[in-house]
């Protein structure tokens, strides 16, 4: 079986995100006899191809130029059609508009393979963009086979979703253990001199939509040790607002090695993301990889279905400083309590967002699409 994926960017330009979810489902299905390609933009000028180490294919496009941060490609299109023909599935990634267009006009004078969406995010930022994307966006998801969101709070609480009149499938993100580095004595000996330990961690991009913010302020309040991991375009900003707290620390290179160490010396992991922009966050699942338990805000998105309340974590209103300062006071205070819900949490983690178990569902998916298109 052949599924050819298409999105925006991928692994090694792009090293989070949906890249890494593409290549978590290429990696573990492969082994059951699934070939994989993917199709994205580069910043690059000229077109290449590229290999995961899975064996995966990855087609390099030049873009000419973006639009609200959708890169605009000619040889994306040229590329597509040369692909067609190899592919036995089609596997788009929401939202890139340019795909929908691509498709949609494609499948106007041209057999198609059976064809998926995994529906990763509305488009929330840009407001009158996606206003203007919205109609398109609807036609394109009632026009292809399948189409799968990462939670059911997102399908519960998407606009465009409840709109659609069909059925949504839910396979939930993953990530897999054995892909990060072990915790090495010297790294975490040298972050323990550094930040010290049983602190309240945030790990990811420094974005406006982390809600970092109002994690400052809630350290300013309770005085709890606070290490903020990660770099980008709100760095600046945010060590200005933590200027003279000496119990925010920021650490801005953060690689895997750094990463699980951190993990490994934190007693709290806190993710205030506070607009529905964080549709999942594949870091909840680090965390509970790690046996941390989780203080989450409620925005209707997957960060509530990852984070199980008063089980594996706290979930408290989104942009509200002091509730965010009184979750962590309950948990720092409570040793036993973050312990309790760590295991939880590793456990919820184990059962339902490993990378095998995503990889094995999308495999399910695969079979049953190419098995009706050859039914009919």
């Amino acid at each position: 079986m052949n599924v050819l994926h298409l999105y925006k960017s991928a692994p090694p330009e792009d090293i989070g995100g949906v890249g890494v979810v593409i290549q978590n489902i290429s990696r573990f299905s492969s082994v059951q006899g699934v070939n994989h390609r993917v199709l994205v933009c580069t910043r690059e000028k000229e077109r290449r191809v590229e290999q995961w180490p899975c064996g995966t294919e990855v087609y390099f496009c030049p873009q000419v130029t973006s639009i609200a941060s959708m890169p605009i490609s000619a040889s994306y299109f040229t590329q597509f059609k040369q692909l067609l023909e190899w592919a036995d599935v089609l596997h788009f990634h929401h939202p890139f508009p340019l795909q929908d267009l691509l498709y949609l006009s494609t499948k106007l004078r041209h057999p198609m393979p059976p064809a998926m969406v995994t529906y990763h995010s509305d488009v929330v930022r840009q407001r009158l963009f996606n206003h203007l994307y919205t109609p398109l966006a609807r036609r394109f998801l009632c026009s292809v086979d399948r189409v799968v969101a990462t939670s059911p709070n997102y399908v519960e609480s998407s606009m465009l979703l409840k709109t659609l009149d069909r059925q949504v499938d839910v396979i939930p993100l993953g990530v897999n253990p054995l892909t990060y580095p072990p915790v090495y004595p010297e790294v975490q000996a040298r972050l323990r001199e550094q930040v010290g330990e049983g602190f309240c961690l945030f790990l990811g991009a420094l974005r406006y939509y982390k809600g970092l913010s109002y994690l400052i302020d809630a350290a300013r309040k309770t005085g709890i040790p606070v290490v903020i991991a990660g770099r980008g375009d709100m760095e600046v900003q945010l060590r200005h607002e933590a200027a003279g707290a000496s119990n925010v620390h920021f650490i801005t290179e953060v690689s895997e090695e750094k990463k699980v160490a951190l993990l490994s010396l934190a007693q709290i992991f806190v993710f205030p993301s506070h607009v529905r922009s964080e549709a999942f966050g594949i870091s909840l699942l680090e965390a509970q990889m790690m046996r941390l338990p989780l203080i989450t805000c409620d925005i209707e998105t997957g960060t509530s279905y990852v984070n199980q309340a008063d089980v594996t974590g706290l979930i408290v209103p989104p942009a509200d400083s002091l509730a965010l300062a009184e979750a962590m006071r309950r948990l720092y205070d409570d040793p036993s309590l973050c312990r309790k819900m760590g295991f939880a949490g590793h456990a919820r983690f184990l059962g339902m967002f490993t990378a095998q178990e995503m990889a094995s569902r999308y495999l399910q998916l695969y079979r049953n699409m190419c098995e009706r298109q050859e039914g009919q």
